[in-house]
This record gives structure tokens, C-alpha cells and sequence, in this order.
């Protein structure tokens, strides 16, 4: 099955941002791609103070709503239709990351939903590891200020794809989550991303080469690229890697140079084949080779 991961730069507009991934997901459905996953924060990357008012619940969120409607087979795409009916009449899974309002609570779950070609919503992951770091001559951000971690490593999920474990950026730097879904089954692992400019270029690939070849499995990586705000800018870079760790398939990593050149957003394909996967994992037995008389095995 063709899947693809989308490169987007989302602003601080809950409406440039629906539209933004509407089109994404219709232009790679026309390219066949069956399993389509958009970056975290894509219904918005804004600052502190404007988190709370553009998060919404999941099941009154108008970019979710949005997205659902997304019909990438016709030409023109009605404004009113929503993502979960673009979903729906595409026959394509939709993996998107939003904030997700918490009920008495200022701050917001950092959520990644997985979306059947019906609409539903099949996983709503809230991600474990919040990016708190003051990087000496870079960013300094503090995601707990806005966000609550989420309290459940969610089971793989049931795809035409094949089974999908739903991990979210940061996330990406601890093995232990990873190694977890694939002892429930994973075959494919997802993290939509947003990493700064120096992190990415120092550790992301590597960080995703290597989840990728200590479980034996696909790692699907879409990623926010450019200026979101006057003090944010996201690295890009969004990746598909296979079971053997190469690279399959890259957007370009071409940087905005401001707001006002954000194109339309891009996406990476490539063939998620099971078979290739089951050929390395037989090939190199790492789990069963495991020394579980001397080590815990997660």
C-alpha cells in the first residue's frame, strides 16, 4: 500500500490550516496514496497565549470536522465539507496531529488521530513526552505550560496498511515506546513532527533511521517546515523509512523564507510492503534473540 507523509507550515489560522491539509490529502489520494499522515499541531502552531482559545474538544473541533470531508477525487472541494468526510469519501486513512481541549484544565492534550476512511476517529494517541528543553544558543520551549502528557501508550492499530503504533515527535527520543508497540504487534510506526531547526538537523534523521531499524519496522515521519511565528520555525525534512533503515522516500528540505512564502504544502510517497518487512525480521531474529535472563524486556 502507498503512504504518504505531508510537509506543511500551519500559522496561527485554524482556517488557512483545515484548507491547507485538505488540499494535501486530496493532491496525495490523486497520487494513490491510501494512508495519508499530516504533521503534529496541524490545525495550528501559534504562541502560548493564543493555545488555549484556538484548541477545541475532538468532538467539537472544526478542523477535525474539516479534514474529515476531504474528497481528493473531485476536482473542486466544497469549503464546507470537513476532514472527516474527506476521509470518508476518499477511502483513505488520515493521521493528523491537533490540540485537544481537557475538560476543566487550561492546558491542552498534545493529540495525534488516526481516521478511517469512514470518518472515525480509530486512535486518539496523546502524546507521553512533552518538549521542555532550553538548548544553549537555541530554542527554548516549554511545552507542559500549554500541554497535559497523555497517560496511555495506545495498541497498534488495524490498517489495510498493516498495524499502526501512533507515537508523537518527542516521543521520537525515548527507544523504550517504540520497542513497546513492537512487542504488541507494530509494524509501521508513526511521529508527526515539529522539531526546531537545530535539533532537527543534528538528530533527526538519525533518531528515525534508527527507531526504524531496532524494531524492524516502517517509521512514517511527517513534519511542520518554516516559520509558524515571529520566534517559531520548524526544520521540515518529513521522511518514510523502511525496516532496514534507508531512507525511502524525503520532502524537499527547502526552508520558507517567511510567512509569506508558504507554498501549499508537499508529501513523500512510498510502498509500505509487509512482505519485506517479514523478510528482514526473519532474516535478523532481534526478538528472539533477546537475552531476557539478563535484561528487562519491555
Amino acid at each position: 500500500m502507498l503512504a504518504a507523509v505531508a510537509q506543511i507550515c500551519s500559522l496561527p489560522s485554524l482556517t488557512h490550516n483545515v484548507a491547507l491539509c485538505r488540499s494535501v490529502i486530496r493532491r496525495a489520494a490523486q497520487a494513490g496514496a491510501q494512508l495519508i499522515w499530516l504533521p503534529e499541531a496541524s490545525d495550528f502552531i501559534a504562541s502560548a497565549a493564543e493555545v488555549t482559545s484556538l484548541s477545541r474538544p475532538l468532538d467539537k473541533s472544526e478542523f477535525i470536522d474539516g479534514v474529515k470531508l476531504v474528497p481528493p477525487f473531485v476536482d473542486v472541494i466544497s469549503p464546507h465539507l470537513s476532514t472527516q468526510a474527506q476521509a470518508r469519501d476518499s477511502k483513505v486513512w488520515v493521521g493528523v496531529g491537533v490540540h485537544e481541549t481537557v475538560r476543566d484544565e487550561e492546558r491542552c492534550y498534545n493529540t495525534n488521530l488516526l481516521i478511517s476512511p469512514e470518518g472515525e476517529v480509530r486512535a486518539a494517541y496523546r502524546k507521553l513526552h512533552l518538549f521542555d528543553v532550553d538548548i544553549r544558543g537555541g530554542a527554548v520551549i516549554l511545552e507542559s505550560k500549554t500541554t497535559k502528557p497523555g497517560a496511555e501508550l495506545l495498541d497498534p492499530v488495524e490498517t489495510p496498511a498493516g498495524q499502526v503504533g501512533v507515537l508523537t515527535c518527542y516521543d521520537l527520543r525515548f527507544p523504550e515506546v517504540s520497542l513497546a508497540l513492537r512487542r504488541r504487534g507494530a509494524q509501521i510506526i508513526t511521529y508527526p513532527s515539529a522539531f526546531t531547526l537545530r535539533t532537527g538537523a543534528a538528530h533527526w534523521e538519525v533518531l528515525l533511521r534508527a527507531r526504524a531499524i531496532e524494531t524492524q519496522s516502517y517509521v512514517l515521519a511527517p513534519a511542520q517546515i518554516g516559520p509558524h511565528t515571529a520566534t517559531r520555525q520548524s526544520y521540515g525534512h518529513a521522511m518514510i523509512v523502511g525496516p532496514w533503515g534507508e531512507v525511502l522516500a524525503q520532502c524537499s528540505d527547502r526552508q520558507p523564507k517567511s510567512k509569506n512564502d508558504v507554498d501549499e504544502g508537499t508529501f513523500a510517497m512510498a510502498d509500505l510492503d509487509l512482505g519485506w518487512l517479514e523478510d528482514v525480521r526473519r532474516d535478523m531474529p532481534l526478538w528472539e534473540q533477546r537475552r531476557s535472563d539478563l535484561y528487562p524486556i519491555l
